[in-house]
């Protein structure tokens, strides 16, 4: 996915005000910080993640809660050895939207964060 298939993509979202306006923006940097970390324009199977970003952050604004992923994936994600870069990443989408993040939807975060980089470990900046 490119930076302007995922503005497509929100834009759709935001029209539809599945999103907020702050969650499309939040969504967006942290595309482009990914992009950044990768060394990479183009982030493959990254569609889920930055889907799934900017509706977690207008559900956790409007007070819904979300039940984590199982313990054992998230054991196995723990291990992985790009999971800093994930923590880094949830840390500066907090920092966006100034605010912390439940502990469940982090975890869904990392998860889906580790493996894109899994997927996508081409060149890479710590």
């Amino acid at each position: 996915m490119t930076l302007e298939e995922l503005e497509e993509r929100l834009q759709l979202l935001l029209d539809g005000k599945a999103i907020t306006t702050d969650s499309h923006q939040i969504a967006i940097q942290a595309f482009e910080e990914l992009q950044d970390k990768l060394e990479q324009r183009e982030i493959a199977q990254a569609e889920m993640l930055f889907t799934h970003l900017p509706v977690a952050l207008t559900r956790i604004e409007a007070g819904e809660d979300v039940e984590g992923p199982n313990q054992d994936i998230m054991n196995e994600i723990k291990q992985s050895e790009h999971f800093h870069l994930s923590e880094d990443l949830v840390a500066y989408v907090e920092k966006l939207w100034n605010n912390a993040l439940p502990q469940e939807e982090k975890d869904f975060l990392y998860m889906h964060i580790t493996n894109i980089i899994n997927i996508n470990s081409g060149g890479m900046k710590s």
